[in-house]
């Protein structure tokens, strides 16, 4: 199994079975994390979209996959208008806001097109867009009884510093949007979570300088002492998703990092 994979479902996993035949929509989805979630919702029997600004690699993801695919770009302008081509055959009930980007730009670096680049497609798409769907799942609301479901992907570095302080703040702002989401929405039957991944390797080619450089620098820091796989941050992602396994959970950010974020700079001076 490459880095980049999913993760195909081990032999005799149970899936939540109230997973299937609801409507789910993964932004993101054409490569590592936001594929594999997508992908696992597809196992679980979720009727499921997968989007991304990357229609080759959609295509490429889900080739041999039984899903809707659309491109689409959450940092552009008129998100609201994808959120409407995807709500308007019936109500997306589960909702992963996945997409993410960054820029290697420190604060006295970074020019505002890198700013509002990172700040659109982090914050201010996923926000509009889940507004979107959100308000046509609750017209769905009035005429039958349907509980919804939103996931955000944080990141450790809405609380650790990154160097990159526009991608930091952003992932901050979704993690509180988490938070405000999961009070306001709690009295609609909407659970609100985010997950916070830690070192996920996703990318294709593991033997770059850069890989070598980050296994070489983060391995030593990571109480499991290994790296973890897309599908690790998808198999909590269907658990938070399913009302029969976490009914009872909203408003949380769990992290996923074998550890890597109870390092401390005591470690470093030993």
């Amino acid at each position: 199994m490459g880095a980049t994979d999913g993760g195909a479902n081990p032999s005799g996993l149970v899936l939540p079975e109230d997973l299937r035949g609801r409507r789910a929509v993964v932004t993101g989805a054409a490569r590592g994390i936001g594929e594999a979630i997508a992908k696992w919702l597809i196992m679980a029997g979720a009727d499921v979209t997968a989007v991304d600004k990357d229609g080759a690699g959609l295509k490429l993801a889900f080739c041999t996959e039984s899903c809707q695919i659309l491109e689409g770009d959450l940092g552009a302008d008129d998100v609201t208008g994808l959120a409407d081509d995807l709500a308007g055959r019936e109500p997306v009930e589960l909702i992963v806001n996945n997409v993410g980007v960054t820029t290697r730009h420190g604060f006295m670096d970074i020019g505002q097109l890198e700013f509002d680049e990172v700040m659109r497609t982090n914050l201010r798409g996923p926000w509009f867009f889940t507004r979107r769907l959100v308000d046509a799942l609750a017209v769905a609301q009035r005429r039958r009884r349907r509980h919804g479901s939103i996931l955000f992907i944080s990141s450790l570095h809405d609380h650790v510093v990154a160097g990159q302080p526009h991608y930091s703040v952003s992932k901050a702002a979704v993690t509180m949007l988490t938070r405000e989401l999961a009070k306001e929405l709690a009295p609609r039957r909407i659970r609100v979570n985010a997950i916070s991944p830690g070192w996920i390797r996703t990318a294709a080619d593991l033997t770059t300088r850069d890989q070598i450089e980050k296994h070489a620098r983060l391995r030593s820091r990571i109480p499991l002492g290994m790296a973890g796989v897309p599908a690790d941050v998808a198999k909590l992602a269907i658990i938070l998703l399913s009302d029969n396994w976490a009914g009872y959970i909203t408003g949380q950010n769990i992290a996923v990092d074998g550890g890597l974020s109870l390092h401390s700079w005591v470690y470093e001076a030993a």
